[in-house]
């Protein structure tokens, strides 16, 4: 079970490894299915398990999707007690097995009021919460405040790590400077990559969200600008030294119609990392703005950044208005996208990218495994438990259904041709 949660190992690959040590020790190993439906059965008794009701709990909820029309909702708690007596004093972003996963639920068609309705049983089960974060996605957006509308006393709190990136890419998107930058940057990886300099190619973009990983394009063209020659010189030794500098400014010398917006871009990325790692491990409090403000005291702000400045400013603000005392409330789902994380991992290995028994490495993430907790997870939950929830929640396979269009035989084809023709 380590391996494969917390090692990211797959299935047959624990397996082989399994195979491989047995041979050390003259016992068997399990066959990689055996593995992958004691995951499936450990990761459903642990969503399955009956969760504490409790007054403060902080709820931490997100959306998935992965192929087809099923949605995921996944509501990850803490209790606000622990968070402020244990993770606050330590300064330090939360841990997979802080909290716990609370909930999962599939649906085609995760609208506002699906998700409130979904809250609001949670809740019945589990205690209304003291404060909700999240992304703000739209719909999550109106399901909670339609969720609000019959607990008022309910914070929601929008996420600094998204807030910071959708700032940053309002700002960049319609920068036509910025869209120049990154088409040159991957021409020049395209230049770079087969050729002795290859090891300065632009890092790799993120296909989606993007903006949460700008510093990486700019980071790499400061720090390659920055960069004396000498390094260089070392590093390419197998070539004459004249000929190092030419070769250099041939590849790199566009970078020089951007070093002042590089400047810009660098000093509105280290602001809202600033208002991120602050409040990611001192929280959200009233004493926010003051804390930001002496923190980016030793940055020179522009003019033409005091716009964005401010509306960094607003954010703070707005979440700030919220709080109606001096309590300091968790201000980042940055635990959840990581168990999201996690779980892409084993999705991506699957051959067509739907839910099903994947989505139960889910709470999985949030175990403390021991022998025990293993022992009474398979002692409580059968195979046939498992695949009766499987069908429950999902029905035929996205794969099964595939199968029966492209795995069929040739006599097969030629008797539904036939049927066609008839």
């Amino acid at each position: 079970m380590e391996q494969v949660i917390e090692g990211g190992n797959s299935y047959r690959g624990v397996a082989t490894t399994m195979k491989i040590l047995s041979r050390s020790y003259f016992t068997e190993s399990p066959h990689y299915n055996s593995i992958r439906n004691w995951v499936g059965r450990i990761g459903l008794y642990e969503l399955s398990r009956k969760k504490e009701k409790r007054d403060d709990w902080i709820f931490i909820v997100d959306l998935t999707v992965e192929l087809g029309q099923e949605k995921a909702m996944v509501i990850y708690g803490i209790s606000e007690k622990l968070w402020q007596e244990t993770v606050l004093p330590q300064r330090r972003g939360l841990k997979h097995t802080d909290g716990e996963i609370l909930g999962i639920e599939v649906t085609k068609s995760a609208t506002g009021e699906w998700i409130q309705n979904t809250l609001e049983n949670l809740s019945q089960t589990v205690g209304i919460p003291r404060q909700i974060v999240t992304d703000k996605g739209s719909n999550l957006q109106k399901g909670i405040k339609l969720y609000q509308e019959n607990n008022q006393e309910v914070i929601s709190t929008y996420d600094v790590t998204h807030a910071m990136a959708n700032l940053l890419k309002k700002e960049l998107v319609s920068s036509e400077s910025y869209q120049n930058f990154v088409t040159d940057c991957h021409r020049c990886k395209q230049q770079l990559k087969q050729t002795e300099l290859g090891f300065l190619v632009p890092p790799s973009q993120r296909s989606q969200c993007r903006y949460f990983n700008a510093e990486r394009l700019v980071d790499w063209a400061t720090n390659l600008l920055n960069c004396p020659l000498n390094i260089f010189e070392q590093l390419l030794g197998f070539i004459e030294k004249d000929r190092v500098e030419k070769r250099l400014k041939d590849k790199f010398i566009w970078l020089d119609k951007y070093q002042l917006d590089i400047s810009l871009w660098a000093t509105m990325i280290q602001m809202t990392r600033t208002l991120e790692k602050q409040l990611k491990v001192l929280g959200l409090n009233q004493e926010s703005i003051t804390q930001f403000s002496e923190n980016i005291s030793h940055l020179i702000i522009p003019t033409s950044l005091q716009t964005f400045y401010q509306r960094i400013l607003n954010y703070l603000k707005g979440e700030m208005e919220k709080i109606q005392d001096n309590r300091t409330i968790l201000a980042t789902s940055d635990v959840l996208e990581s168990i999201f994380g996690k779980y892409k991992r084993f999705s991506q290995r699957c051959p067509l990218k739907d839910f099903r028994q994947t989505l139960l490495t889910i709470p999985l993430s949030t175990m403390n495994l021991t022998s025990n907790v293993i022992k009474k997870a398979l002692e409580t939950v059968r195979c046939c438990d498992l695949s009766e929830w499987i069908n429950e929640i999902f029905g035929q396979s996205m794969l099964s259904k595939r199968k029966a269009v492209f795995d069929r035989s040739f006599d097969d084809m030629e008797v539904a041709r036939k049927n066609i023709d008839l």
